[in-house]
């Protein structure tokens, strides 16, 4: 069941273009940072990999600029959520049936981030009981940004403005002709070996596979036809809220290994071409 909205479609936008304005300048803070990797503190999240005091303070940046943009809107960020409600899913119990919710990922990608990788994202969506509304990937080394309003569209903004509509093609594509794109859980053990034999089970049916350690701007990727399709389990709201939207409002597909429509509280994920998605799920359940 579609949630309606209280805000209207202008309003919406209105915000986002706010939005889109303010991932901008977090992710011009994480390039300056990024030229300066000997001077941040690293630490490790149990299960989750690393985090920097980069994360942190371009995270506080978010919170505090978008916090006037929609009265009374909570806060589900990641490195606030693991370190004030003790991990994922007590953040889930807490905020999965708020009204407004910004769920934030102020670096998404920290492991490239910290060798010099160009991918890496800063995340924002905003979702109304749940149901994202807007969201915005913006790439900072590329000065990209994705962006989608519910019901309104997606949208590629270059490095100088340029908005470019994301529609994906409807025309058929089997997956033996398809490039896909994937993560692994960072828990070794069984997650990790149930995972990796969806790995080789996919790539007996794609034509290639590449992990690029972007779980968003891989999603986006796959909005922008540049990837064909993506999965991955236990990801995070503020991995996953604000891409899925995009990949959607792009005339994709969204939803967990079983078909099951997408929130961004499930514990898998599988965004493609709409023409794939039966293909893809079909593969992860043999």
């Amino acid at each position: 069941m579609t949630i309606k909205s209280p805000l209207t479609k202008k309003q919406l936008k209105d915000i986002a273009d706010h939005v889109v304005t303010i991932s901008s300048a977090a992710g011009l803070k994480l390039v300056r940072r990024q030229k300066k990797l000997h001077q941040l503190k690293i630490s490790t999240k149990e299960a989750q990999g690393v985090v920097s005091n980069a994360d942190i303070e371009a995270e506080n940046y978010l919170i505090n600029h978008l916090r006037p943009l929609v009265k009374g809107a909570e806060f589900l960020a990641e490195e606030s959520a693991f370190k004030a409600y003790g991990g994922r899913s007590a953040a889930y119990k807490k905020y999965k049936e708020k009204d407004f919710v910004w769920i934030i990922d102020p670096l998404d990608g920290t492991t490239n981030y910290l060798n010099k990788m160009d991918y890496f994202g800063v995340c924002i969506c905003l979702a109304y009981k749940g149901q994202p509304l807007i969201g915005v990937v913006h790439r900072p080394p590329t000065h990209e940004t994705y962006c989608a309003i519910f019901d309104q569209g997606s949208f590629l903004i270059d490095a100088h403005g340029k908005r470019k509509k994301l529609t994906l093609p409807k025309e058929r594509k089997l997956l033996k002709n398809s490039l896909l794109v994937t993560g692994f859980a960072c828990e070794k053990g069984e997650v990790f070996n149930r995972e990796f034999t969806l790995f080789k089970n996919m790539m007996k049916e794609a034509r290639g596979i590449r992990r690029m350690g972007s779980a968003a701007l891989d999603i986006c990727m796959v909005a922008h036809g540049v990837f064909d399709a993506f999965w991955e389990r236990g990801l995070s709201p503020w991995d996953v809220a604000a891409a899925a939207l995009i990949l959607k409002e792009a005339g994709g597909n969204v939803t967990d290994y079983n078909g099951r429509k997408f929130n961004p509280f499930q514990d898998t994920i599988v965004g493609s071409r709409s023409s794939l998605h039966t293909q893809v799920l079909k593969v992860l359940k043999s």
